[in-house]
């Protein structure tokens, strides 16, 4: 199973205090977005249109419509907007699967570029009409370590009337990204490349310029326990699911590892009693990489992320969890339903301890914010 790192780069036009292209990433149920969206112009009516159009398309995904009818509904809008006063966009859309399968629509936008195996190519889509456009589509499956560029003109046109009267195109720069990829890596290809064109435009962007970097990489997995199933008659599908979960397991919650020990007919012991709230028990049982208690470690955790990762290297459990969860791209939520009393308490509520399923959302959101792959079971 893959998982998609991105980098971006980019700059306005001289002189221009806006950037008239807009780029767009998220992720929605098993598959992950990109987009560039260039808005006709530059400055701020080209950064309306291009933040418009991607904010449209990005709800039309999220609205359950497939990433082929929302490119072709924009396109043939797009059509309609040419030599009138509604916001144009150009725009390159991609999707990719966990399993590596990846969709591009491109209108009017360069082609993208495949590096594979320090060998890059221009792909070439197929082009069918959209109402009195084009839009192209390219289909192909990603291999681990593959990285996908999509850019915007300010890249294929760089040089445009100087060294390279039309650009030096879409080959031009796979050629040296090609070049740039035996020496260096990720961002630094990037760096090379918009130098580059830089260098290319005489030392100014003379457009706005950017560029989207996708790299297949092999998902890193982590699954979480939190919370006693609903019914004791789920408590053995729970220890199923705990003995069957990929990746680095978690258990949060002292009456969620006894279910799960008792079911599964391994040990629980203490493995340090904790130093208070700030550091809350931790324990040992076969089979899971860390077990601590619920609600105060998924508190503190939560709180630790919304930090963006700065500082915590410590080893609370707290910070042992939030590190574990920052470093996964793939994570599984197993929630038992069970409800507990003693977490709504005034003891907790005075000290700001969310009850745990609060402080479980507020984690789900921040990591999914971060671009992390979720997928939640109840029990």
């Amino acid at each position: 199973m893959l998982h998609y790192d991105s980098l971006m780069r980019q700059f306005n036009k001289a002189g221009k205090d806006l950037c008239g292209d807009h780029c767009l990433t998220f992720s929605f149920k098993d598959s992950y977005y990109f987009a560039i969206f260039d808005g006709v112009g530059s400055g701020v009516y080209a950064n309306l249109a291009a933040i418009g159009n991607a904010g449209r398309w990005g709800r039309m995904i999220r609205e359950g419509i497939s990433i082929s009818e929302a490119c072709e509904t924009l396109a043939r809008d797009m059509e309609k907007a040419k030599g009138q006063s509604a916001p144009f966009t150009a725009f390159s859309a991609l999707m990719l699967t966990r399993y590596g399968n990846a969709l591009v629509y491109s209108y009017e936008s360069p082609r993208p570029i495949l590096l594979r195996d320090y060998v890059s190519q221009v792909l070439e889509p197929r082009f069918y009409p959209t109402g009195q456009g084009f839009l192209g589509e390219t289909r192909l499956d990603l291999e681990e370590d593959d990285s996908l560029f999509l850019f915007s003109d300010g890249i294929s046109q760089a040089g445009l009337g100087g060294l390279y009267p039309l650009g030096w195109g879409e080959e031009g720069a796979a050629s040296y990204i090609q070049v740039c990829s035996r020496e260096k890596k990720g961002s630094q290809i990037l760096d090379c490349l918009v130098q580059r064109c830089l260098l290319l435009s005489g030392g100014s962007h003379a457009d706005d310029t950017s560029v989207l970097m996708i790299k297949a990489v092999r998902a890193k997995h982590l699954s979480l326990f939190s919370g006693p199933p609903a019914s004791r008659g789920q408590d053995q599908a729970f220890a199923r699911a705990f003995e069957g979960a990929q990746g680095v397991r978690v258990v949060c919650g002292s009456s969620t590892a006894e279910v799960l020990a008792r079911e599964r007919g391994v040990r629980l012991s203490f493995l340090s009693e904790g130093q208070g709230l700030h550091s809350p028990p931790q324990y040992r049982m076969k089979g899971a990489d860390l077990v601590t208690e619920g609600a105060l470690a998924l508190n503190q955790a939560a709180n630790l992320l919304e930090e963006e990762g700065n500082g915590f290297d410590g080893q609370t459990p707290a910070e042992k969890l939030a590190r574990l969860l920052m470093e996964a791209d793939v994570i599984d939520i197993y929630e038992g339903m069970a409800k507990n009393e003693a977490h709504r308490a005034l003891f907790f509520r005075q000290l700001g301890i969310r009850p745990r399923k609060d402080a479980l959302r507020s984690l789900m959101n921040s990591l999914e914010a971060m671009g992390k792959r979720i997928h939640y079971h109840a029990f």
